[in-house]
C-alpha cells in the first residue's frame, strides 16, 4: 500500500484578541487552504496551530471546531514561541494531509502576508 503525505502552512492575523475575530479568521484560513488545494476534510491527517503569546481568549482548534469544521480530523494547538521583534497576534496552521499534493499553495493572509511575501498570491 502506497502511503502519501502533504503538508500546507498557512497564517491570518487578528486585529485584537477576541474570540469573535478568532472564531472568523481561522475558518476563513483553514477554508482558503482547503480551497486552494482542491482538498476535502478526507483528505486531512491532523492539523497544528499556534499563536502568538498575544492571543489568550480562544484556543483555534475550538474556534475551527465551534464553527463545524474538523469534527473527525484530530487537531493541535501550542503557542509560538517568542521572539523579539516578531509579527504579532498571528494565528498559524500547518495541515497534514494523507494525500500527496503536487503544487501545495500556502496561504498567508489578513497581514500575515508580511511572514511569507515570497508566498504571496494574487
Amino acid at each position: 500500500m502506497d502511503v502519501f503525505i502533504g503538508a500546507l502552512r498557512g497564517a491570518i492575523c487578528v486585529s485584537d484578541d477576541q474570540k469573535e475575530l478568532i472564531d472568523k479568521a481561522v475558518p476563513a484560513l483553514f477554508t482558503a487552504l482547503l480551497e486552494k488545494n482542491h482538498l476535502t476534510e478526507q483528505d486531512l491527517a491532523f492539523i497544528m496551530f499556534t499563536q502568538t503569546g498575544d492571543l489568550k481568549s480562544r484556543n483555534p482548534a475550538y474556534s475551527l471546531r465551534h464553527t463545524g469544521y474538523c469534527s473527525t480530523v484530530p487537531l493541535f494547538g501550542m503557542q509560538e514561541m517568542e521572539i523579539e521583534g516578531m509579527l504579532e497576534k498571528v494565528i498559524r496552521m500547518m495541515i497534514v494531509t494523507n494525500k500527496k499534493i503536487e503544487s501545495p499553495v500556502h496561504v498567508y493572509m489578513g497581514g500575515a502576508e508580511k511572514l511569507r511575501p515570497d508566498l504571496k498570491i494574487e
